[in-house]
């Protein structure tokens, strides 16, 4: 099956998501690494955040292999899980951003790249992304 319109667009979407994440991780790094650095107790963990930004993409790349090309019902709900808690990141940095507490351009770029994973989700509930997974279409899917 050639892969619809909508399966186009979350792919386009949600690797923007990835990519733009990935620069949003390499300039707040030194930072997270000095809050690491700084707290005793973790201070002798800084292979924590390699491995984590490693598990990170293996993950993402996993979810978009599932759903963008080898379509897997399972990993739509996940990407939709992940994009409903990113709303909730959402809010989060928008509150921090009110009481200015955060740097300003991260936190825009760590909103844009939750958004666009939201609407890289959104994708996968339309009428022809349904049926890219072969779930079975409603009288009102049918265009």
């Amino acid at each position: 099956m050639q892969r619809p319109s909508s399966i186009v667009r979350y792919e386009q979407l949600y690797l923007g998501s990835f990519i733009l994440g990935l620069v949003a991780s390499a300039l707040s790094w030194q930072g997270r690494a000095a809050q690491l650095g700084a707290n005793p107790a973790l201070g002798n963990l800084q292979w924590i955040m390699p491995a984590a930004l490693v598990v990170g993409i293996v993950i993402s790349v996993t979810l978009w292999y599932f759903t963008a090309r080898n379509p897997s019902i399972a990993a739509k709900w996940v990407v939709t899980v992940f994009a409903a808690l990113s709303l909730l990141g959402v809010a989060r940095n928008l509150y921090a951003l009110a009481s200015g507490t955060v740097p300003l351009f991260a936190t825009l770029l760590a909103v844009l790249v939750s958004l666009l994973y939201v609407a890289a989700a959104v994708m996968l509930f339309k009428p022809d992304a349904k049926l890219w997974f072969g779930e079975e279409p409603t009288n009102g899917d049918i265009a």
